[in-house]
């Protein structure tokens, strides 16, 4: 007989019994769990269970509090009490000031969604931790709330909460296939007979691409040896008379905390070990890989330096089991790229300590379309074409390698590197071109003074930051060339395309041929979802462009709206055409000695666009410009682009034309009050929060209208000027007024043209008036801030 769900979720780790159990919390009780086994027979049984308030983003640190208050109240629950050692602290270790600086930034952070670390130094940590030693020690972040959790018991007590609700929880019931029908609804074929679902989540831990693959998908996952001993009883320890704090060690790659009387010490080994890469034995469940102590003798050490009472005490157990990781060390939590009614929970390196929030961000997704907080940072579909799971290996090796090393500022790891580049990757890396990472794309950041220039990573400003100040000179007195890899660009057609783009966009579109407008696309709750530019070609072909990240992100959102009656062709030329910027005052100079026709103010006119020819490349321009001077965008395809490049460049040799890059952008945008998507743009906030009034034409229909009406602002987006030049306001840093957190920066930079240390941020919505004063928190030192204009340099564009 076939059972019927609403939703099916595929495999009973903490991924699925989370998502399970938060389903049920959202109103969806008609739902199933199938595991092919016992509950958390995969990975989850085996791991160290750490369970941390510490995030790299807001998002992070939103979902990880969730999860700790849900597991306080699970190990509460008179009925089903687990063990949970609930804020026995933990200190994340550093020895350079770089780190502490860093740190001081997480605090920073974290404060914003009310959570209180502490940076203190080397004697402090030592005090805290009595098994430490403190060489070569600065001091590290405390984390109070940091603990650890039975992982089984954890899992057992979510199923059991699911069931209570309504839910199905089955067990050894292997999946065989999937089959979606016309209507996107789902067959989940099993050895037991089929399911039919409305919609399906691939929670399948490491075995998630076996899963994938019967939907027709790889997921950008790969599994990791990892090992962790168990030691005997340390006297230290049993005397202590208190649980010892966890400790995450970047300097020795180890990690430890307290398990009976003695320690569970975990290691991050250079000489690490992918595993499951040629496939995962079918009977691998409740298993773990050989031990391989050799593998971790020199972290070992590092680790015992540090806290020499491991060194008195023998080793009891050994365990090595597969964790899973992402190209970038996130988990893959939503929509899965290219479906629909399909969704996963997959690539949780650190699934107990986080999969609680996990499991509650992906059943409001499936439930209501949308989470409480942006997702992005776990979103599936921030990764394209390029994420296969040969370049996820590699990266998760570098994580691996780095686990407790974050990333600075403007630091991109060099593991995967060139994955996408562009005929002129090699002329710009010649030329002495400095390239950061987008979407897999190498991108300009901006030409070296010397071949032997390395930018200092930091909080701070850095090295590079007169370097950058040179490119803005010389586009604002001059003219520069960019080119701007990965741009998101899809060629709309068909009868109703610009009646489905208005329907779309919550401001007017542009419909007039040769022209180009700036549209915003909002979801069903009437919060921000895409920023594209709209552009008019001949022929009734229709440019849709957005940020390079957004190529899968968009292309769902718009295909999965056209209605069924609609003539709408959505195309994609992401990948075939590349955009090259000229920028400056004698930025028509240039163009006009490298493209026939009339490029004069009158002929061609600020939002305008044209196709034509750049020396002998066929190429689409458009006067539009993100840095504020007069500049025109030149979209080439790919194989004509070094011609292209070679005509600006010589056409540009009598008007000293000089290379820039993104950071110089950077810089200029924020002069200019111009966002960025996932960092302004975000699906939190509604347009009018964001500042984007001029863009919402309530008298017309779109989509998110209702909830947009319905929707009172609290917060608004404004432009700060900080009053040093220490240091930029990093996104998530916090704003402050009488020692409470008021908002929070989601971007800023130095303003190079106008002298100003300027930042971006959402502040509460009575405090935005232009000269309000405030203290950023700026890698702790509050930092006088004021709200200025929003454009704050006037260009010629």
């Amino acid at each position: 007989m076939t059972e019927r769900a609403k939703v099916v979720v595929i495999g009973g780790g903490i991924a699925g019994c989370s998502t399970i159990y938060h389903l049920t919390q959202e109103g969806i009780t008609d739902c199933i769990l199938i595991e092919r086994d016992e509950l958390t027979s995969g990975t989850t049984w085996h791991s160290a269970a750490q369970v941390t308030n510490f995030g790299m983003n807001q998002t992070m640190v939103g979902l990880k509090s969730h999860s700790i208050a849900l597991y306080k109240e699970l190990s509460e629950d008179p009925e089903y009490p687990i063990n949970y050692h609930h804020a026995d602290g933990g200190i994340r270790l550093a020895n350079t000031e770089e780190q502490m600086e860093g740190y001081r930034h997480f605090a920073s952070m974290a404060r914003g969604m009310g959570v209180e670390f502490e940076v203190i130094d080397a004697a402090e940590c030592a005090r805290r931790h009595p098994l430490l030693e403190t060489d070569g020690l600065l001091g590290g972040l405390w984390d109070p709330m940091d603990g650890d959790i039975d992982p089984a018991q954890l899992c057992q007590a979510l199923a059991r909460r699911a069931r209570n609700a309504g839910a199905k929880v089955i067990r050894h019931r292997p999946v065989t296939g999937l089959t979606q029908r016309k209507d996107d609804s789902w067959i989940v074929h099993t050895e037991k007979g089929d399911i039919e679902a409305e919609i399906v989540v691939n929670a399948g831990g490491y075995r998630c691409n076996e899963i994938g693959a019967m939907m027709g998908v790889s997921h950008p996952v790969a599994s990791m040896e990892h090992q962790y001993f168990l030691t005997e009883p340390i006297k230290a320890i049993e005397e202590a008379g208190h649980r010892m704090p966890l400790i995450r060690c970047p300097i020795s790659d180890y990690y430890s905390r307290q398990e009976k009387n003695g320690l569970l010490i975990g290691f991050y080994e250079q000489g690490c070990k992918t595993w499951g890469m040629d496939g995962i034995d079918p009977n691998f469940t409740n298993a773990l890989s050989p031990d391989d102590p050799e593998r971790v003798i020199e972290t070992f050490e590092g680790a015992m330096a540090r806290m020499p009472a491991i060194g008195e005490v023998g080793i009891h157990t050994i365990v090595n089991g597969p964790i899973t990781y992402t190209i970038d060390g996130a988990p893959l939590v939503g929509p899965i790229p290219g479906k629909r009614n399909a969704f996963c929970i997959t690539g949780l390196r650190a699934g107990l300590g986080e999969g609680g929030g996990h499991g509650w961000l992906l059943a409001q997704m499936i439930a209501h379309g949308e989470a409480c907080y942006d997702t992005w940072c776990i979103d599936p579909r921030r990764f394209t074409g390029h994420a296969t799971v040969e370049l996820t290996a590699l990266k998760a090796i570098e994580d691996y390698q780095n686990e407790f090393r974050f990333h600075f500022p403007h630091e991109h790891r060099p593991v995967g590197r060139p994955m996408k580049t562009t005929p002129l990757t090699a002329v710009l890396e010649a030329e002495g071109g400095h390239f950061g990472v987008v979407n897999g794309w190498e991108r300009l950041e901006y030409v070296k003074p010397s071949a032997d220039f390395e930018e200092e990573h930091s909080f701070r400003f850095t090295n590079a930051h007169d370097i950058i100040a040179d490119e803005v000179r010389a586009v604002q007195s001059g003219v520069g060339l960019t080119e701007v890899s990965g741009f998101n660009r899809f060629e709309i057609t068909g009868a109703d395309a610009h009646d489905f783009l208005d329907r779309m966009t919550c401001g007017r579109l542009q419909r007039t041929e040769g022209r180009v407008g700036l549209s915003y696309l909002l979801n069903h709750q009437g919060m921000v979802k895409a920023e594209a530019t709209v552009a008019n070609l001949p022929g009734g072909r229709i440019w849709y462009g957005s940020a390079a990240a957004s190529e899968y992100h968009d292309m769902d959102w718009l295909t999965q709206h056209i209605g069924v009656d609609e003539d709408v062709q959505i195309r994609s030329l992401t990948n075939d055409m590349t955009i090259l910027v000229i920028a400056g005052p004698k930025a028509r100079d240039v163009l006009a000695g490298a493209a026939r026709g009339d490029w004069s103010n009158e002929g061609f006119k600020w939002l305008a666009v044209r196709e034509a020819f750049v020396g002998i490349a066929p190429a689409t321009v458009m006067r539009v410009s993100f840095s504020g001077e007069l500049a025109y965008e030149i979209h080439v395809p790919n194989q004509s682009l070094r011609a292209a490049y070679d005509a600006l460049r010589a056409s540009g040799a009598a008007h000293g034309l000089r290379l820039f890059g993104s950071r110089a952008v950077e810089s200029m945008r924020l002069e200019m009050g111009f966002m960025h998507w996932k960092a302004e743009l975000l699906t939190e906030f509604t347009p009018y929060e964001t500042s984007l009034d001029p863009f919402v034409k309530m008298e017309k229909d779109f989509v998110g209208k209702a909830a947009l009406a319905a929707h009172e602002p609290k917060v608004k987006l404004v432009t700060l000027e900080i009053d040093s030049d220490m240091a930029p306001a990093h996104g998530g840093a916090s704003v402050m007024l009488g020692g409470r957190v008021v908002g929070t920066v989601s971007s800023g930079d130095w303003g190079h043209r106008t002298g100003k240390n300027i930042a971006m941020a959402f502040v509460e919505k009575a405090l935005a008036s232009e000269g309000h004063a405030f203290d950023v928190d700026v890698i702790g030192q509050m930092l006088p801030a004021k709200v200025i204009s929003g454009r704050i340099y006037e260009g010629a564009r």
